[in-house]
């Protein structure tokens, strides 16, 4: 006659509702300590980005505005006094021709950049909205260009960019739209200036915030979930979550 042994016995029947339960919890316990060091470990992965981004694109204005055959100064894309050719372009309102201008699209254009921005974190749209023709850059007469010579159309204002635009130290960074930083904490830039900086859309409020600590510093670093009128980052309080972060690059 067969035996089975007892040990065996138990083997065959699997585990107990209660082994499961407490695998589970087990499982849970390390989810929870472990998820949240990743979420930091990707933040400050995205954090890095940035700043990497921003000294390469610091080198690149530095290296354009050194351009023979150029004139030393930043092209604005942004508010008025944009630079443009032809009568159609020329004479679009200044907002159609903002949305349309971009000044990484020179850098691109005069080899200073190798590829377009493409930043982790923010907005992850690549591309502008509307219809007809893209404006280009043409050094050759240092204005931006639209073949055949229309009014813009196009809006890269929800896409991750460089812009530049004329100093206005009568706004509060948090709502110049890059025309003013404080970068010691207090002093506004001068209105003979022109700005320019890298704009971060819909960027999560964690993220901007952590940016904001690791760009500026401890000392200017602003309060979580309020705006950032200090130092190099600026934004606007976030509402539903995220703000537009504007990064200073360099003023002329």
């Amino acid at each position: 006659m067969k035996r089975h042994h007892p040990s065996s016995f138990r083997r065959s029947q699997g585990y107990s509702l209660l082994e499961l339960v407490l695998v589970i919890a087990v499982i849970a316990v390390l989810v929870g300590l472990l998820l949240p060091k990743g979420f930091d470990a990707l933040r400050n992965a995205r954090v890095q980005q940035v700043e990497k981004t921003v000294d390469t694109l610091k080198t690149a204005l530095t290296d354009y505005l050194s351009m023979a055959g150029g004139n030393g100064s930043l092209p604005r894309t942004e508010g008025t006094g944009v630079p443009t050719s032809g009568a159609a372009l020329t004479g679009a309102i200044d907002a159609a021709k903002g949305n349309a201008a971009r000044l990484d699209t020179v850098l691109l254009a005069t080899g200073k950049i190798e590829k377009p921005l493409a930043l982790r974190m923010g907005t992850q749209a690549f591309t502008s909205t509307g219809t007809g023709n893209e404006v280009t850059w043409s050094q050759a007469s240092l204005a931006f260009v639209m073949t055949p010579d229309a009014a813009p159309q196009r809006n890269w204002s929800t896409v991750t960019r460089v812009e530049a635009r004329t100093a206005n130290p009568a706004l509060a960074p948090s709502a110049a739209l890059g025309a003013n930083f404080r970068l010691d904490g207090a002093t506004n830039i001068s209105a003979n200036y022109v700005v320019a900086y890298l704009v971060i859309p819909a960027c999560p409020a964690r993220d901007a915030y952590e940016l904001a600590l690791a760009m500026n510093g401890a000392q200017l670093a602003p309060v979580e979930g309020a705006a950032s009128d200090t130092g190099l980052v600026a934004y606007a309080a976030p509402a539903n979550g995220v703000t537009d972060v504007y990064i200073y690059l360099t003023a002329l």
